[in-house]
């Protein structure tokens, strides 16, 4: 692809390095996407952007590839397509593609876009040898002339876990698409239809993760029965299915009526629990930056969530906030939403207001600015 004006001989180069076509359709390839759409957006005397791959749907499905294939794809012959790679600047549109570093020219400056660095803190479920090529993947990031990082919280981080100095990393937080979670859902889809038959929903939605912390929903909902009878809203959870010791923990307090496990739901399904739902409760203790917020808080739908981490740069000033551990404020920033209309009608508004503030276009801008600085273009 090429953005380019009258001035084309005074153009700069930029190359977007994006995941492999046999990774599959995933988030990373949806930046390198949204990037695509801007830059045919606004037209330069200054840069042309052009990408390193090939970027066209696989003939077959990623899934279909088996993981030697997969392998070779992102650590050999990737690498090898990078030396032949020409321009001014590349950038690197994955963290997890870091590796590319030693192989671009060294001509060209370097930019790399990082999302998190979770596995460094919390394995999950990868396996040791997983995590030690993830750790020297991003080990490469040092060598970078400049990084982009989408939060404050992944840009001190990349400080504390990495070494890599405050002043060459500029934080450009992701847009979202604010009007795909506004449009309206019809009331006999499936989950609005199912959701309208409970009483008020406080949603949940995600991995299990421990890193997730459902662990402590159930504390929360014991101080929340103290306050009002439970059995006036319900909990739902969408995604990954709980383990059966916490499932037994939430039903204790909840009563088995009071628990619904929707299991993993997507598109039009998740925007229609958002929509139904009163409130999500989102309480994960490590996010390199969640988009479960702002994209519940675009439907409509108030969010409670800790402190920790990335979430009050998800939630801004629209979210209510407890310190992870107080389950007591927990469950009364939930009843407040629950059983108070002015304060739930308050919260949707300034959500839904600081949704539309999280545009791809202001994000683009802020790319934009650091390839200039790297190019000396200002």
């Amino acid at each position: 692809m090429t953005v380019a004006g009258s001035g084309v001989a005074k153009a700069k180069d930029v190359v977007w390095f994006p995941a492999s076509p046999l990774e599959g359709w995933a988030s990373m390839d949806r930046y390198w996407r949204e990037l695509s759409v801007l830059a045919g957006q606004h037209s330069s005397d200054e840069l042309h952007f052009h990408c390193a791959y090939p970027h066209s749907p696989p003939e077959v499905s990623a899934r279909s590839v088996s993981k030697r294939k997969r392998f070779l794809e992102k650590f050999f012959f990737y690498p090898w397509r990078a030396r032949f790679q020409s321009g001014q600047l590349a950038h690197i549109l994955d963290h997890s593609y870091a590796h590319l570093l030693p192989c671009i020219p060294s001509k060209m400056r370097k930019v790399v876009t990082v999302f998190d660095l979770v596995p460094l803190e919390d394995p999950g479920n990868l396996k040791p040898s997983q995590v030690a090529r993830f750790r020297r993947v991003v080990s490469h990031l040092r060598s970078a002339d400049h990084l982009i990082s989408i939060s404050e919280e992944t840009k001190r981080k990349l400080g504390t876990l990495l070494g890599i100095p405050a002043d060459r990393v500029t934080v450009a937080v992701p847009g979202m698409d604010f009007d795909l979670f506004q449009k309206p859902v019809f009331k006999d889809q499936r989950i609005m239809k199912k959701l309208a038959q409970l009483p008020p929903v406080i949603f949940s939605v995600g991995s299990a993760a421990p890193r997730k912390n459902l662990a402590s929903l159930p504390a929360i909902f014991r101080e929340m029965r103290g306050m009002f009878d439970l059995k006036q809203c319900c909990f739902v959870r969408a995604g990954e299915y709980v383990s059966d010791a916490l499932k037994r923990d939430i039903v204790e307090v909840t009563g088995e009526q009071g628990f619904v496990e929707l299991g993993p739901i997507f598109g039009d399904d998740l925007i229609a629990a958002f929509q139904s739902a009163r409130v999500l409760i989102f309480p994960s203790t490590l996010e390199g930056l969640t988009f479960v917020i702002p994209e519940a808080m675009a439907a409509g739908c108030p969010v409670v969530t800790n402190t920790s981490t990335a979430n009050p740069e998800a939630g801004g000033d629209a979210a209510l906030y407890y310190q992870e551990g107080d389950a007591v404020m927990a469950a009364r920033q939930l009843s407040s939403l629950v059983m108070d209309d002015a304060v739930h009608v308050e919260c949707r508004v300034r959500g839904i207001e600081r949704a539309r503030q999280m545009t791809w276009a202001h994000h683009f801008e802020t790319v934009m600015r650091v390839y200039r600085e790297q190019l000396k273009l200002v």
